[in-house]
């Protein structure tokens, strides 16, 4: 099936998607798109000699793998919705020929919104095409805090960063578990507490918001 990954920023989406392509030992593709993104950057195109210029989406669809639309969201939906066909349908018309699609080809599209425009949070998405969202199942993929606390190794970090999330959850900020890993490697090699909330946490916040977030900090370190 085609999956749209629909989550926060640092939830992992990407990562997760790789790790399933080498647990089943598939090959691991992975483009990042955004409004300037073309229709040839995914489907290729022929140069002034008549030559086809190839495309990773190309190469996965042809020869198998699994292939990641990164930020979907914000992509052009004019663009994104030349994938309609290749999505649904067993070929894709590239710019070369008919390219029948590989039975071990999938692809997994990564968002912050479900595609309806942007939001508080994602001002920078854009709305996709009804068409394109109907090729999709959508699971929502949030914050894992338990395997947040894994990945960092430092307990104590991951239990302060967890606190300001859920303290500072109604604002518009993102506290992810980028916070917590990067942090966790920053205290290791000898930071200061202060220096990860300055750098991890705060990372201009407004003044109020910032000590709200530092009052939680401060019941931790």
């Amino acid at each position: 099936d085609n999956v749209m990954l629909v989550g926060p920023a640092g939830s992992g989406k990407t990562t997760t998607c790789e790790q399933a392509a080498e647990a089943l030992d598939l090959a691991f593709y992975c483009k990042s798109v955004c409004a300037q993104t073309s229709k040839a950057e995914l489907l290729g195109y022929m140069d002034a000699m008549g030559n086809y210029v190839s495309t990773e989406f190309r190469k996965a669809y042809e020869e198998g793998g699994v292939f990641v639309l990164d930020e979907v969201d914000a992509g052009n939906p004019n663009v994104i919705a030349v994938l309609n066909s290749a999505l649904a349908n067993s070929v894709c018309a590239f710019a070369d020929k008919m390219v029948k699609k590989h039975e071990d080809f999938t692809l997994v599209a990564c968002a912050n919104t479900f595609g309806y425009g942007a939001d508080r949070m994602y001002v920078g998405r854009n709305q996709l095409d009804a068409a394109t969202l109907d090729r999709f199942s959508v699971i929502e993929f949030g914050y894992d805090e338990e395997l947040e606390v894994k990945i960092s190794g430092n307990e104590h970090l991951a239990k302060a960063v967890q606190a300001i999330r859920k303290e500072l959850a109604n604002e518009r900020v993102v506290v992810s578990p980028r916070a917590t890993i990067q942090g966790a490697k920053l205290l290791k090699v000898g930071m200061s507490p202060e220096h990860v909330f300055n750098t991890r946490i705060a990372k201009g916040m407004p003044k109020a918001i910032a000590d709200r977030a530092l009052n939680v900090w401060k019941k931790f370190f």
